[in-house]
C-alpha cells in the first residue's frame, strides 16, 4: 500500500494545478433571456469570494454570480441575477441570498441553485446579510437594527437594537459567538449572538466605517473608514492599537492569518502590517478604483476586482499572476459596421470591437484615463469612428485602432470660450461632414470631420440629439427648448419647427425614405410626426425618467426606445399606430443604447449594466412565438428554459384539463408537451448552450428516451420538429467531450458528501477513498454509467464518512480516486468534526 501513497499525492497535486478546461462552455450563452442570443460582457465587478477549499472563485457582478476556476481563470457557472438582489454570499461561497420577487429572503447553493431555507418574517428593508464563521447564524442589516436568525430552521433567534442610526457594517468573531456592528451614529458595538445581548461599546466616535474584520484570535477588530483610514481596535480594551492612514481605501481585506491586511481605492493596492500598521508592499497594475479584494484560503494569492478588470496576485511576490477578462463597465453606446461583421461598443474608458456572431471580442481601440461618452457614430465607410465626451471630438481608425484627431469643445476661430459637451453626433451619409449637437444651443458642422465649416443656429436652448436621412437632405434635431426642427442641410436652413412636447426633448429618429420623425422627451411621450403635413400623434410609454433614445428599425415599421439613468426597460412599437409590441426587462441597469444589424434581423442593446444584449428580432415582435412561448412557460416564471422543461417531464404521464405542463391543452402531459417547450427553447442558431450549473437538472438518459418517443409519433409539424432538434441538441451539450472528476461538496464536511463527476462515454465507474498514508478506507462500487453529467445530490457519488466497517471516520484529509475505463483522477476532501 505504500507504494499507492506517491502516485497519489502527485496525482492531487496535478489536479490541484489543472482543473479539468473541458467544464468551461460558451458562458455567452449562459442563462440568456427569453429572445436573447448573445450576451457581450460580464458586467462590472461588485464583490469576490474564495470557496474554503481555493479551488473556486465567486465574483457578484452587475449582471450575477459568475464562478471561476481560481486556478485557471476559467468560467465553470454562472447565476442571472439582479445585483440589487443579492443580499449576500456564505463565507466559504457555498451559498448565495437573495431577495425574491414577493420579497421572502431565499437561501440557494450556489452549485445548482437548490433552496435551503426561506425566511418570510422581519425582513423589511434587509439590505445585506452576513453569514456567521461556522454557518449557523445569519445577520440581516434592516435600518437602524440587526435581525439574527438560524440558517437550519429559517427562525429568527433575536433582534440586536441599539443603533440610533443606519448600520453600516456587521461582521462575526471566528468562533461566532460575538458581532461586531458598527452605524451612521458613530458606534461601534459588540453583541452577544446566542442571547442577542449588547455586550459594549468599543467606540462613539468611529465615523464612516463600510467594512469591519476580526483577527481570527478575536481579539482584533480592523475597521475601514471613509477613503484614507484603517483603525486595529483591541477588543478587550476598546483602544486603537494602530492607524493606518492609506493613499485611498475604498475596500479591504485580511489575511487568514491575521496578520496582514490588503486595501485599495483610486490608488493601487497595498499590503499593511496589522500588528505595526507599517506598509508591507504596493502591487501594481491597477487602472481603475478597486471595489472588491479577497484573499485565497491559504493566504498566498489575492483577487481584487476593478470595475472592469478582475487580476489575481501572488502575495509574496507581488507579481500579477492572471488577468481574468470579459469583465465590463457600464456600456453607453453600440453601433454595427455597415458590413455587419463587427460590432463597435463605448463603456466607461473604453471602446471595444466584437464579433458578435459568436460572441468573440476582437480588440480594445481605446483604454485609458476615466470619460463618459455621450455618442458614438460610424463613418459610412465603416473606417472612421467619431465618439463624443464631455470635453471633445474623438475620432479613431477604426481597424488600425490608432487615434486620428481630438477635437476640443471650443468655440470656432480658436477663441477659448466652451461651449459645453456635445450631445449627438452624426455622420452625413455621404460622409463628407460630422455634424455635433452641443450645449452652446448649435449644430456644428466639420468638413471631413476635422474642419469647422458652419453652425446651425435656431434652438433656443441645448441641442441634445440629432439624426440624418438617407437621402442627405434632411437633418432633424430635438432640443431642451421642447421643439423638433428640420433642416435642409444642402441649404443650412431650419425649414420647419415641430411643437408639442411638455419637456425637453431627449432624442430624435427619422425613417430612412424620410416621410417620418421620431421624437423622445423628458415627458416620457414619444411622438411620430408626419414631416409632409407635421401632424403628430403621441404615445405614452413606461420610461419614468424620459425618453432618452429612438431607432427605427430597417424597415421602419417599428420603433425602439430607451429611457434614462435608472431605466432598464427597452420598449418596441408599432410606428403606424402606436401600439407596444414589446416591452424588454432583462437589463439589471439603465438601457443606454440600441441597433440594428444591417440585415435587420439582429438587436443590440447596451446598458450600463456592463452587458450588451443581442436578440432574435423577429422573434421578439412575433406574436405567434410570444404565444407559444406563454404557453410554454410552464412554472410562470416569465422565462422558457431548461426549469420548464423540468416541469412538464415531473407531470409526464399525468392527465388533467387544467394542469400547465399540459402545454398543447390536449388533457395529457407526453411528449408532445416535451416537444412544444423544447421548441420554445431553441432559436436560429439551433440549441443554445447550457449553463454548467443547471446541467445536472436534467440526464442525457431522459432526452435519450423522449427522443425514441418523439420519433415513433407524427412530428411533420414545424414546431414539433424544431423541438426534436432541439433536444437533440441539448443531449449533444450535456454530453461531456471529456471525463472529469469534479470537486466534492460540501468540503470541509461532516458527515456526508456529494463527489461530482463527468463521463465522456458510458464507462463501468469506482470510487476508491484513502487516507493521507495510502490506506484504503472505502470503495464505492457505482457500476456501469451512461455518459453524462453527475453533478447534483441525486446522480453524484455519495459517501456517508464511514469506513468498510462502517465507522465514522476521524477529523483530517482524505483522497478519493475515480477510475471510469481508462480514466483515472484524485482529488482531497477534508473531513471537520
Amino acid at each position: 500500500m505504500k507504494r499507492l501513497t506517491i502516485p497519489i499525492l502527485l496525482l492531487l497535486f496535478i489536479v490541484s494545478l489543472n482543473l479539468p478546461q473541458s467544464y468551461a462552455q460558451d458562458y455567452t450563452r449562459w442563462d440568456l433571456p427569453s429572445g436573447a442570443k448573445l450576451r457581450l460582457g460580464k458586467g462590472s465587478v461588485n464583490d469576490i469570494t474564495y470557496s474554503s477549499d481555493g479551488d473556486r472563485l465567486i465574483v457578484v457582478s452587475s449582471i450575477g454570480i459568475w464562478t471561476y476556476d481560481s486556478h485557471t481563470g476559467i468560467e465553470i457557472g454562472f447565476i442571472a441575477e439582479n445585483p440589487d438582489n443579492i443580499l449576500g454570499l456564505s463565507q466559504d461561497g457555498s451559498m448565495y441570498v437573495s431577495l425574491d420577487s414577493n420579497n421572502s429572503v431565499i437561501f440557494r447553493h450556489l452549485l445548482d441553485g437548490r433552496i435551503v431555507t426561506t425566511l418570510t418574517e422581519d425582513i423589511e428593508d434587509i439590505r445585506n446579510v452576513v453569514f456567521s464563521q461556522d454557518g449557523k447564524t445569519l445577520a440581516g442589516i434592516s435600518n437602524q437594527n440587526i435581525h439574527l436568525w438560524d440558517l437550519s430552521t429559517g427562525a429568527q433567534k433575536g433582534t440586536l437594537l441599539g443603533h440610533t442610526e443606519s448600520v453600516r457594517s456587521v461582521t462575526f468573531s471566528p468562533d461566532s459567538t460575538t458581532l461586531a456592528s458598527n452605524g451612521g451614529d458613530g458606534t461601534l458595538q459588540l453583541w452577544d449572538v446566542a442571547t442577542a445581548t449588547h455586550i459594549k461599546t468599543i467606540s462613539r466616535s468611529a465615523q464612516s466605517v463600510y467594512m469591519l474584520r476580526f483577527t481570527p484570535d478575536g481579539q482584533t477588530l480592523v475597521s475601514q473608514n471613509g477613503h484614507k483610514n484603517i483603525h486595529v481596535w483591541d477588543v478587550v480594551s476598546g483602544k486603537v492599537k494602530s492607524r493606518i492612514k492609506t493613499p485611498s481605501s475604498l475596500t479591504m481585506a485580511l489575511s487568514p492569518d491575521g496578520n496582514t491586511i490588503a486595501s485599495g481605492g483610486f490608488k493601487g493596492l497595498h499590503l499593511w502590517d496589522v500588528a505595526t500598521g507599517e506598509q508591507i508592499a504596493v502591487l501594481g497594475g491597477q487602472t481603475d478604483s478597486l471595489r472588491s479584494i479577497a484573499f485565497s484560503p491559504d493566504g498566498n494569492t489575492i483577487a481584487s476586482g476593478e470595475y472592469d478588470n478582475l487580476f489575481l496576485w501572488d502575495v509574496e511576490s507581488g507579481e500579477r499572476i492572471k488577468s481574468i477578462t470579459g469583465h465590463t463597465d457600464g456600456m453607453s453606446g453600440v453601433t454595427f459596421t455597415p458590413d455587419g461583421n463587427t460590432l463597435v461598443s463605448t463603456s466607461r474608458s473604453k471602446v471595444l470591437l466584437w464579433d458578435y456572431t459568436i460572441g468573440e471580442y476582437k480588440k480594445m481601440i481605446y483604454g485609458g484615463h476615466w470619460t463618459y461618452y455621450t455618442d458614438l457614430n460610424l463613418h459610412p465607410d465603416g473606417n472612421m469612428l467619431a465618439c463624443a465626451d464631455s470635453l471633445s471630438l474623438h475620432l479613431w481608425d477604426l481597424y488600425t485602432a490608432t487615434h486620428i484627431a481630438a477635437l476640443p469643445n471650443r468655440q470656432p476661430g480658436g477663441r477659448n470660450t466652451a461651449t459645453g459637451r456635445f450631445n449627438s453626433i452624426a455622420f452625413s451619409p455621404d460622409g463628407t461632414y460630422l455634424l455635433a449637437a452641443s450645449n452652446d444651443k448649435t449644430i456644428h458642422v466639420l468638413y471631413l470631420a476635422r474642419t469647422y465649416v458652419d453652425s446651425l443656429v435656431g434652438h433656443t436652448d441645448a441641442v441634445n440629439s440629432i439624426a440624418f436621412s438617407q437621402d442627405n437632405h434632411l437633418l432633424v434635431s430635438g432640443s431642451n427648448d421642447q421643439t423638433v426642427r428640420l433642416w435642409d442641410f444642402d441649404n443650412r436652413s431650419n425649414i420647419a419647427t415641430f411643437i408639442g412636447h411638455t419637456d425637453k426633448v431627449l432624442s430624435v429618429a427619422v425613417t430612412p425614405d424620410a416621410r417620418t420623425v421620431a421624437s423622445g422627451s423628458e415627458d416620457n411621450a414619444i411622438r411620430i410626426w408626419d414631416v409632409a403635413t407635421g401632424n403628430s400623434f403621441e404615445i405614452q410609454t413606461d420610461h419614468t425618467r424620459g425618453t432618452a433614445n429612438l431607432e427605427f428599425s430597417p424597415d421602419a415599421k417599428t420603433l425602439l426606445s430607451c429611457g434614462s439613468w435608472g431605466d432598464p426597460i427597452l420598449q418596441i412599437w408599432d410606428v403606424a399606430t402606436g401600439e407596444q409590441k414589446k416591452i424588454i426587462t432583462d437589463h439589471t441597469g439603465a438601457v443606454y443604447d440600441v441597433d440594428f444589424s444591417p440585415d435587420g434581423k439582429t438587436l443590440a442593446s447596451a446598458s450600463v449594466d456592463g452587458t450588451i444584449l443581442l436578440w432574435d428580432y423577429q422573434g421578439l415582435i412575433d406574436s405567434n412565438i410570444e404565444t407559444q412561448e406563454l404557453a410554454a412557460d410552464v412554472n410562470r416564471d416569465g422565462t422558457v428554459n431548461l426549469q420548464d422543461l423540468i416541469s412538464v417531464a415531473s407531470y409526464f404521464g399525468q392527465t388533467s384539463n387544467d394542469n400547465p405542463a399540459d402545454v398543447n391543452g390536449d388533457g395529457i402531459v407526453d411528449i408532445l408537451d416535451i416537444l412544444f417547450v423544447a421548441a420554445a427553447l431553441a432559436d436560429e442558431n439551433g440549441a443554445p448552450s447550457i449553463n454548467p450549473v443547471s446541467k445536472d437538472m436534467i440526464s442525457t438518459e431522459t432526452i435519450q428516451q423522449w427522443l425514441k418517443q418523439a420519433k415513433q409519433i407524427n412530428t411533420n409539424g414545424h414546431a414539433l420538429q424544431k423541438g426534436i432538434t432541439m433536444l437533440e441538441g441539448l443531449l449533444s451539450e450535456l454530453t461531456p467531450n471529456k471525463t472529469v472528476l469534479l470537486p466534492n461538496y460540501p468540503n470541509p464536511f461532516n458527515p456526508e458528501t456529494w463527489i461530482p463527476y463527468q463521463l465522456a462515454m458510458p464507462s463501468n465507474v469506482s470510487l476508491h477513498i484513502y487516507s493521507t498514508d495510502g490506506h484504503l478506507v472505502r470503495s464505492l462500487q457505482l457500476g456501469s454509467q451512461p455518459a453524462g453529467n453527475y453533478y447534483n445530490r441525486e446522480r453524484a457519488a455519495y459517501w456517508d464518512g464511514k469506513n468498510e466497517f462502517g465507522e465514522q471516520v476521524a477529523s483530517g484529509v482524505y483522497f478519493y480516486t475515480l477510475t471510469a475505463g481508462k480514466y483515472t483522477a484524485t482529488r482531497r476532501m477534508l473531513v471537520c468534526k
